[in-house]
């Protein structure tokens, strides 16, 4: 089966070129190092239209196939069963997945959830882990549990490797396992997409795991209890008459966890402090809002240098009577791509190393000598 949670709508397509042509641009800053001006000019011009071809071509043809598939999508998991039997403690009418989820499942419940949480409380234990422990794919190197299974509980705790509707399912078990209400959205009118919507005293909410926005273990919370005003963009539109109105703001993680700055000049410190943190963007509240304008967020955003990735404004949200302005901190190692341990990194560049030659991995010890081409590329973001 074709997974269609992946088609890319055309706002999208932009968004990715341009984030990897600000990751190409702190790539390169380096590598061009002492290789002159003109050839520094010319390898950007070149390799600039080449990202943007390939982008295009390869999301073409990933959508051209998602096309195909048209009336493929995926069904949503029942977990009645394995709930049933997590609280009557009889297991006995589960078959072998099912009594493995329940297991796995009671497993993780015994390890985060504590009697004196919260229901936000244990919705965000469950949510951290869910990021911290499953990675987004259909496929992967952990042969155990076929990409067949990706999108049931069973897939996903047993490979830690889910898609969308993998990752709501997933949520949705743990709530009602907590008692937690929850639903799970199925969009399927352009391609599938699913995600949660959670109550909370009386509020609902959504949560979209798969969307979160994070960078490796630290979860980015960019769809963590956020009302429709946030998630109703138009990308994965839903039938709002099936599916209770999510106006709560009081869990909303975005707004309660916002920087208040007394102005505008304020918001660079904000900006270094969430970098300095490892966070995937921050977001502002402004006391006064004389002079910010979007001109200003697109220049504090170009003016903010980081060695590994960019800052770009991104969205302004009404919440709770508050204006909330976000900017997402992009950096080269996002994108659904594990994380390398420092010492696996060294070790394979040490041997790497040796079987070139001797020389880095670019075949020129003089590589990073000068500075001119830095300060050449060092304004493109």
């Amino acid at each position: 089966m074709i997974d269609k949670g992946e088609k890319i709508p055309f706002k999208e397509r932009l968004e990715i070129n341009k984030r990897h042509v600000r990751e190409f641009f702190y790539d390169l800053k380096g590598r061009l190092k002492g290789k002159g001006v003109l050839a520094a000019c010319l390898c950007v011009v070149l390799l600039v239209g080449a990202i943007f071809v390939q982008n295009s071509r390869m999301i073409d043809s990933m959508n051209k196939i998602l096309n195909q598939a048209e009336g493929s999508f995926h069904e949503i998991y029942d977990d009645s069963k394995v709930i049933a039997a997590y609280k009557s403690g009889d297991s006995s009418h589960l078959d072998e997945k099912d009594t493995f989820v329940l297991e796995k499942m009671t497993q993780v419940i015994d390890e985060i959830i504590t009697d004196d949480m919260s229901d936000y409380d244990k919705e965000k234990a469950v949510y951290d882990w869910q990021h911290r422990w499953v990675s987004y794919g259909d496929e992967g190197l952990n042969p155990i549990a076929s990409s067949a299974d990706n999108y049931t509980p069973y897939g996903v705790l047993r490979s830690h490797r889910a898609i969308c509707v993998g990752n709501a399912t997933t949520f949705k078990l743990f709530m009602d396992a907590l008692d937690i209400p929850c639903k799970i959205i199925h969009s399927t009118e352009q391609g599938e997409h699913a995600w949660n919507v959670v109550q909370l005293d009386g509020d609902w909410y959504h949560v979209d795991v798969t969307f979160d926005g994070g960078t490796g273990q630290n979860a980015g919370y960019a769809y963590f209890n956020v009302p429709d005003s946030v998630k109703d963009d138009g990308s994965w539109p839903w039938d709002h008459s099936e599916i209770p109105a999510a106006n709560g703001t009081k869990y909303c993680y975005m707004l309660n966890n916002a920087a208040e700055c007394e102005n505008l000049y304020q918001i660079p410190a904000a900006i270094k402090d969430a970098v300095d943190q490892g966070s995937s963007y921050v977001a502002v509240i402004l006391k006064d809002r004389t002079d910010f304008s979007g001109s200003v967020a697109e220049f504090i955003s170009n003016s903010m240098y980081i060695d590994n990735g960019s800052i770009f404004f991104s969205n302004t949200y009404s919440l709770g009577g508050k204006i909330v302005y976000i900017f997402e901190i992009s950096r080269w190692n996002e994108g659904g791509g594990e994380d390398i341990p420092p010492e696996v990194s060294s070790k394979l560049s040490e041997i790497i190393g040796e079987l070139n030659g001797g020389a880095d991995q670019w075949g020129d010890e003089d590589f990073y000598e000068t500075e001119d081409t830095y300060e050449l590329t060092r304004g493109y973001k």
